[in-house]
């Protein structure tokens, strides 16, 4: 049995990484052309972009591994199907309950990378990718503002510029509007360069005008005309907090008390069973299938996958609209029952899913 064991295992710990690879480029390449559309043409080098990509990838570990899993999984038992080894198997008297050991055993490995991934890695790559496009803002300011479009990516200031030189980081013909309390600066110039010194970002002013008004005092209202003037738009925090649930590991968020904080840790601690739990059920799928179901099989694994991240979603947003992080336990629960009865039918032969293939 040692041998079927490392077959099996081996082969799919083969199938589960090149599935794990290709789903990882199909997200990168999307992420790519997303973050490309922002600092692409920003005066950003091509290996800061590629920087910032690689950084943001081990967000992705514990989504991508269960829909590897889920797929080699089925994809492997089709495949021994097709080519009569699971009958050859069986002929020799091994049971389909002892040809599942392997998938337990993997199902529960993978579980367990999601887990890290989902608790340590995936917060961990978040900040890292944050703090890269931070220090990628400072250097290349004008990544922050679109040309004939208001801008407001600092607090309290907000950009209508006509034309941008992000290389150059020059502005031309345009409005800064700056909100500090009671007070609103309303600044149009013909030039601007914008700089960062240290943690604190300037904007020069050439050949421009500016009004001052007080909603305490509007009768003091001022407008100023000037050659040149320097204005402070932005202070960035010298210890950046990131207070947001997706920054938090497993141990920050066991801290935490609220309803958010609680669905947040269970909903990933439901993601990492996922791997486990749906693999049984693609097993019990596989092994049901006629043969040259292949591709059926596959279908199968995908809508299954779509159905699970369904429930996902509105099981997390139910939980955090009714106060009930518990709720989002419910896609575990209900693929939990489905792999249940799905396996115990299908290692006792009584679950035969017909499809149009042939026997």
């Amino acid at each position: 049995m040692k041998t079927l064991y490392r077959y099996i295992s081996t082969e799919l710990f083969k199938l589960v990484t090149i599935s794990f690879l290709l789903f990882l480029f199909v997200i990168l390449v999307d992420r790519a052309s997303t973050i490309a559309e922002t600092v692409l043409g920003q005066g950003v080098s091509f290996v800061e972009f590629l920087s910032v990509l690689i950084k943001g990838l081990p967000a992705f570990f514990g989504i991508v591994i269960p829909i590897s899993f889920v797929i080699s999984t089925l994809i492997l038992f089709i495949q021994m199907e097709n080519n009569n080894e699971l009958v050859a198997l069986k002929s020799c008297g091994v049971s389909l309950k002892q040809i599942s050991v392997p998938v337990f055993v993997m199902g529960a490995l993978f579980s367990l990378f999601s887990f890290y991934s989902l608790m340590f890695l995936a917060p961990k790559s978040n900040v890292a990718m944050k703090k890269e496009l931070q220090e990628l803002l400072k250097k290349k300011i004008t990544m922050s503002i679109t040309p004939k479009n208001f801008s407001s990516n600092f607090p309290g200031v907000t950009f209508y510029v006509e034309k941008v030189f992000p290389q150059k980081g020059f502005i031309e013909n345009f409005m800064v509007s700056l909100q500090k309390k009671s007070e609103l600066l309303t600044i149009f110039g013909k030039k601007g360069v914008l700089r960062t010194t240290g943690d604190t970002v300037f904007l020069d002013i050439y050949n421009g005008s500016a009004q001052l008004i007080d909603w305490r005092k509007p009768e003091e209202f001022k407008f100023l005309k000037f050659q040149d003037y320097t204005v402070e738009l932005y202070r960035f925090s010298k210890k950046e907090k990131f207070s947001a649930e997706k920054y938090k590991t497993l141990f920050q968020l066991l801290k935490e008390r609220d309803v958010e904080s609680k669905t947040e840790l269970l909903k990933r601690f439901c993601l990492s069973l996922s791997p486990l739990i749906v693999g049984i059920l693609a097993f019990s799928v596989a092994v049901s299938l006629p043969r040259g179901a292949l591709g059926t099989g596959i279908a199968l694994g995908l809508l299954m996958v779509v159905i699970y991240y369904v429930i996902y979603t509105v099981s997390k947003k139910l939980a955090v609209k009714t106060g009930t992080p518990a709720i989002a336990l419910l896609p575990d629960l209900l693929f939990g029952v489905l792999a249940a009865v799905g396996y115990y039918l299908s290692v006792r032969e009584k679950l035969s899913l017909y499809t149009g293939s042939r026997w």
